[in-house]
């Protein structure tokens, strides 16, 4: 008997980073200064990470061994910056942030829902995994295929960074 899929569960934090100045030149510097710090070696404005960890039973017989109730969990974390405004900061300087913004999160919810369809795509990979003779063999190969998947969005996000320029050709620039 095939496990049904489970979609997965998400959570979603965020977090800020202050960011001040009532220039469009003191406020980009701030970003540059202030922004998040990657494994790559470079400073990014935001970033959304993701963690996705999986849950399973066993559904055996006398033969075999398959995946029971698979449940894939995805926590994200969204890091953005945050500008005080100042009086004195002109309108047309809270205008481009709100339009900088607006994007922004546009970009990495687009790394959010990458995340959030991998998960449901292992779910239902493991889902359709035939029986294997023994749960220490279905182990192994829900761990391979779990790896496989997430290599695999790893890549996806990277071009998708490269496509978008890191958000900038989606208007995530300031």
């Amino acid at each position: 008997k095939k496990a049904a899929a489970l979609p997965p569960l998400v959570t979603e934090r965020y977090e800020y980073y202050d960011v001040h100045g009532s220039s469009e030149t003191a406020v980009l510097r701030e970003l540059r200064r202030k922004g998040i710090a990657w494994g790559n070696g470079k400073r990014y404005e935001s970033v959304t990470s993701w963690r996705v960890k999986w849950n399973y039973g066993y559904n055996t017989d006398a033969q075999t061994c398959s995946a029971d109730s698979f449940q894939v969990t995805v926590d994200i974390v969204f890091r953005y910056p945050k500008w005080t405004r100042t009086e004195d900061a002109p309108l047309t300087l809270a205008e481009k942030w709100d339009f900088y913004m607006e994007h922004l999160i546009m970009h990495e919810n687009g790394h959010r829902d990458m995340a959030v369809d991998a998960a449901a795509e292992l779910s239902r990979a493991v889902s359709e995994m035939s029986p294997a003779r023994t749960c220490a063999e279905l182990d192994r190969a829900v761990r391979t295929l779990s790896l496989a998947r997430m290599n695999k969005l790893n890549d996806d996000e990277r071009r998708y960074d490269e496509a978008t320029n890191h958000g900038a050709t989606q208007g995530a620039i300031f």
